[in-house]
């Protein structure tokens, strides 16, 4: 009875994304993988120690390219009140291999996997630590961020040397989001999860799942957004991940609206399992599909789950539909809603102001 407790204990515990990896890897390759690993456990014990109420996920990067491995040059911008940067500055993700053609109808060589191994830094050990700053008052989020990441990179040079963490503040991986810009979610999607409070599995689920989503359904997808308790800050470890995603039926001439949405989600959740079982990750991927006709509907409607999903929600991908609607509910022009009666609210003193002067 005992054994078979154990067994059951040990089936449960979920399996480590590095000993996955390190599988289909030649030996040498698996050596110094398994290094890494213990090189970012060690400066997980140290980070934890110190940060354990805001660090909420650490993973590993893949290597970037020589002329990227001063990994200063890939800080992840702020976006909040400061001018987006005219080229993104974060690291290239690897591409396979092209042809280089030197003058029109000529073509040269393929290079060579080595050749192309070789432009990779694998000497640099770059590694992600995503900051909880939603308690954040006293600085703001450019201080704090550089505050934390001297700390950070102090504390893994005494690991390693080779060893370069990135501080992602949660608001500005948010904020990205709302900007369209979506590499980071990829870059997160790429990486090898060390430690983790839930955030960065449900990112990674989500990101692979878009992927095959948009894969197939590009043209009908309207919006594919993170919603639920990851966003509200109440997520644990085991909290499911949230999604929905909007698909647009306003084209639809062979089959009717409510067959579509049928079809598709049929389709879609059954994309949300293979997504698990490729990732790992066990936290279910609660998947609603809504048609745009009826989440246009729902507005009009004042529906409180669809006003939720506008106001916390956070878009993966968006075709410009989710985004004005968002910032039309938050200065209160979709009415009724709270932030419509704050708004009338806000004007009510201002006019009794007025009158008293």
């Amino acid at each position: 009875m005992a054994k078979a407790k154990a067994k059951a204990e040990k089936k449960e515990q979920p399996e480590d994304e590095f000993e996955l990896l390190a599988r289909n890897l030649p030996p040498d390759a698996k050596k110094r993988l398994l290094d890494i690993k213990a090189k970012l456990d060690s400066f997980k014990v140290k980070l934890l120690e110190k940060f354990d109420k805001y660090v909420i996920g650490i993973s590993l990067l893949p290597p970037s390219r020589k002329q990227e491995s001063d990994f200063s040059q890939l800080r992840i911008p702020t976006t909040l009140g400061m001018p987006a940067p005219e080229k993104p500055i974060l690291p290239k993700l690897p591409k396979g291999d092209k042809i280089a053609v030197a003058a029109p109808g000529v073509q040269q060589a393929a290079k060579s996997p080595e050749a192309d191994k070789q432009a990779f830094d694998q000497e640099t050990i770059n590694c992600l630590i995503l900051v909880d700053d939603s308690d954040s008052k006293k600085m703001s989020k450019l201080e704090l961020r550089d505050k934390l990441s001297r700390i950070m990179e102090s504390m893994a040079t005494e690991v390693d040397k080779n060893l370069k963490p990135q501080t992602l503040l949660l608001s500005e991986l948010w904020q990205n989001c709302y900007d369209g810009k979506y590499e980071i979610l990829n870059l997160i999607a790429m990486s090898a999860i060390t430690f983790d409070m839930g955030m960065l599995k449900a990112i990674k689920i989500a990101e692979v799942h878009k992927g095959m989503v948009l894969k197939k359904f590009e043209r009908y997808i309207v919006s594919y957004v993170l919603a639920g308790s990851l966003v509200q800050g109440r997520a644990t470890e085991k909290s499911d991940i949230d999604v929905f995603i909007v698909i647009d039926d306003t084209d639809v001439k062979r089959m009717t609206r409510f067959e579509l949405k049928d079809k598709l989600r049929a389709i879609i959740i059954s994309m949300g399992i293979e997504a698990g079982e490729l990732t790992g990750i066990k936290n279910k991927l609660n998947i609603q599909i809504y048609i745009l006709t009826d989440f246009w509907d729902s507005i009009k409607e004042a529906n409180p789950v669809i006003f939720t999903f506008l106001r916390d929600g956070v878009p993966f991908y968006d075709r410009g539909m989710f985004m004005p609607w968002k910032q039309l509910l938050k200065i209160g022009k979709i009415k009724p809603s709270q932030e419509a009666i704050d708004l009338y609210m806000s004007t009510g003193d201002q006019m009794l102001n007025r009158v008293k002067f």
